[in-house]
């Protein structure tokens, strides 16, 4: 991709409005920017939805955050209004999505860069089994390339791109284990009774503790569940609920891994520097949302009838959730076990 010089250094305007898991996967692109040559005569401006935003101001290579402070055609308008008062060098639209469009309309500004959407491939590849080329294309690889071009020369890490939320981590403890067993849509989950049997096994055989990290969309499912009961047989075990997503991150980075489903948490984890095991269900990695960490490992089965939704949201046509029932607890427990002996 070429790129105007003038382009390689000023201001930046990069807007992408969600969700946690895409925001962290564009905070490595931008961590890895601020790596590059000219880093220090490049300003980075976010612009994200409001309960993003305290945790973006941590990623490396972002100088600034500005929220989207509501969801309605008003709420546009006097975001707009704010952003065209600054002259913007060179303007990145990250999400590609009508309320950008809006956005830019708006301001009058036409972005250089825009992310190039997937959605057609990925409805053929779950509905006829096409697979496309343009699938080998990682949400982070996307990412990626929206800021080609900026920088030339060295990373001045040597090539090594630290985690973009580092800076909120700390030296994780060997004997501290997270798990996040929630997920936007039921259908992504691996069972809740095999958490139970996970933690009940890592309790038995290790001295540490576990921190079970809740959304609130785990209020429907936890209280009186087989996790909740196997938490509250140990005093081993912490449980993290109504925090911000600043809070989680820092107490996910003292972690040494985290047992999770496909969600945002798997991606706040990987972002702070703690590796990942994830369960897949019914997405796959031609969406784009595999970890990212060399670290990091993925359990799914290898079904006919996956992918079945682009995001988890539609029921099992099954009724069985075979795809992620059929991968039990004790083949979970020997690859954390594997994991933890090769870090």
């Amino acid at each position: 991709m070429s790129v105007n010089p003038q382009h390689a250094s000023g201001d930046i305007l990069v807007v992408r409005f969600g969700s946690l898991g895409d925001l962290c996967l564009l905070g490595w692109a931008l961590a890895r920017l601020a790596d590059r040559p000219g880093a220090k005569d490049r300003r980075v401006t976010l612009v994200t939805k409001s309960e993003f935003a305290p945790l973006m101001e941590h990623v490396r290579g972002i100088h600034q955050v500005i929220p989207l402070k509501g969801s309605g055609t008003g709420d546009v308008a006097r975001l707009a209004k704010e952003l065209r008062r600054l002259s913007w060098d060179l303007v990145i639209d990250a999400h590609n999505i009508l309320r950008g469009h809006l956005l830019f309309g708006m301001m009058r500004r036409r972005p250089d860069r825009r992310l190039a959407k997937d959605t057609a491939a990925r409805l053929a590849f779950m509905g006829i089994g096409l697979r496309r080329g343009r699938l080998d294309r990682t949400m982070h690889d996307r990412f990626e390339d929206l800021t080609a071009g900026l920088a030339t020369g060295p990373d001045d890490r040597n090539g090594e791109t630290l985690p973009p939320l580092a800076a909120l981590g700390t030296h994780p403890s060997a004997n501290l284990l997270a798990f996040a067993p929630g997920a936007q849509w039921d259908t992504k989950r691996w069972p809740d009774s095999y958490f139970a049997a996970l933690l009940e096994m890592r309790l038995r055989d290790h001295p540490g503790s576990v921190r079970i990290f809740l959304g609130p969309r785990e209020e429907n499912w936890f209280d009186g569940s087989a996790l909740e009961k196997a938490a509250g047989n140990s005093d081993r075990t912490e449980i993290i609920r109504g925090r911000s997503l600043t809070e989680v991150a820092i107490l996910m980075s003292e972690c040494n891994h985290l047992v999770t489903n496909d969600s945002g948490l798997l991606h706040v984890a990987e972002a702070v520097g703690t590796p990942v095991l994830a369960f897949f269900g019914p997405t796959v990695r031609e969406f784009g949302y595999y970890p990212v960490l060399a670290g990091s490992r993925v359990l799914e089965r290898p079904l006919d009838c996956r992918p079945c939704s682009r995001n988890g949201k539609r029921p099992c046509h099954r009724a069985d959730l075979a795809c992620l029932r059929d991968i039990p607890p004790d083949e979970a427990y020997a690859v954390l076990e594997a994991m933890e002996e090769s870090r």
